[in-house]
């Protein structure tokens, strides 16, 4: 399971809206401040999520929690975003090819089916990954409260806020 820190925003009936920020790989690196991609990584923050998790619990708003995410999910959602409209492209590339003879025309034809098969693809993938997010089993889960909520008027990361 990936884990990771977030913080209370909102709880509702049997959900809490929690907030995390991205982290880059670039921060377990050993080579991180001679590599560029560190660098410029460093130099800006990760975007901030606001994502809605099913939990039972009523938990005071800027309480630290961690929540988890399946590898499995991860590894469908990458397999679906970037596999899947490759193979249409692809396939259309092969389709004009077969194509282009027969209508005596040249590479724009195959340029032409890929980029409508490409097009094709990206619609197909956004079916099922809405599929795939209505699934409880593939949503990011409430693992363990961290602390508590912190009292009024002290901030915690002032700069997540105008990082985005």
């Amino acid at each position: 399971m990936i884990k990771t820190q977030a913080q209370v925003m909102k709880n509702g009936k049997d959900f809490l809206v929690v907030r995390c920020q991205q982290k880059t790989s670039c921060g377990s690196c050993a080579s991180k401040g001679q590599c560029g991609t560190g660098i410029v990584s460093g130099a800006f923050p990760g975007k901030i999520f606001d994502i809605s998790i099913p939990s039972a619990l009523n938990l005071e708003v800027g309480t630290g929690v961690e929540i988890g995410l399946e590898e499995e999910t991860l590894l469908k959602s990458a397999l679906l975003v970037y596999i899947l409209p490759l193979v249409f492209v692809v396939a259309g590339a092969f389709f004009g090819r077969f194509l282009a003879p027969i209508m005596m025309m040249g590479e724009g034809l195959i340029i032409f089916f890929s980029f409508l098969s490409g097009l094709v693809g990206l619609a197909v993938t956004r079916v099922f990954a809405r599929k795939l997010e209505r699934k409880l089993h593939t949503q990011p889960r409430f693992i363990r409260v961290l602390s508590c909520a912190p009292q009024k008027g002290v901030l915690i990361n002032p700069t997540t806020e105008d990082s985005e």
